[in-house]
């Protein structure tokens, strides 16, 4: 990769890190307005709808760093799955994790409701389930921001040895 390439790399996951501190704050209002009381069906789809755009503003860098970096993205049913997998791979001529399994860990929950969300009715999820996601979504949250700016400090200095 030249040193443009990777620089613009990088102001695309900064830019999808910005997204993911908006999301955050998204998340915050619902925590703070609902608490633990079941909101109405739109303000049950509407939190569903931002724990979904979580997942898929992380899913948004991993699949920037795989195309980018030439890796390509998975094949098959379970691509998005095998992604997520993939970013927790030390990859020796390329690249370092772009996250922990830790986070992967974390993460996998939200991927596979943005999954419900995606192929299910809205009226059919249940608070349950959000209430859960919106106890998780912090630590997921913050490992996640954690990773991808240590990996964005790897690829700045990457495009300086270019």
């Amino acid at each position: 990769m030249t040193r443009v390439q990777i620089e613009r790399l990088v102001a695309e996951i900064e830019n999808e890190l910005a997204h993911l501190e908006r999301i955050k704050t998204q998340v915050e209002g619902a925590r703070s307005r609902f608490g633990d009381t079941e909101p109405n069906g739109f303000g049950t789809q509407g939190i569903a709808l931002v724990l979904h755009d979580f997942y898929n503003a992380a899913e948004n860098i991993f699949k920037r760093v795989a195309l980018e970096l030439g890796e390509g993205l998975p094949h098959g049913g379970d691509w998005h799955a095998v992604l997520l997998r993939n970013m927790t791979f030390r990859i020796p001529t390329l690249r370092p994790p772009v996250i922990r399994d830790e986070t992967a860990s974390l993460l996998d929950e939200f991927r596979r409701f943005r999954h419900r969300v995606r192929h299910a009715y809205g009226f059919t999820l249940r608070w349950s389930t959000l209430r859960g996601l919106l106890a998780e979504f912090d630590e997921a949250y913050q490992s996640l921001v954690a990773d991808v700016h240590q990996f964005v400090a790897f690829l700045k200095v990457m495009a300086e040895e270019d």
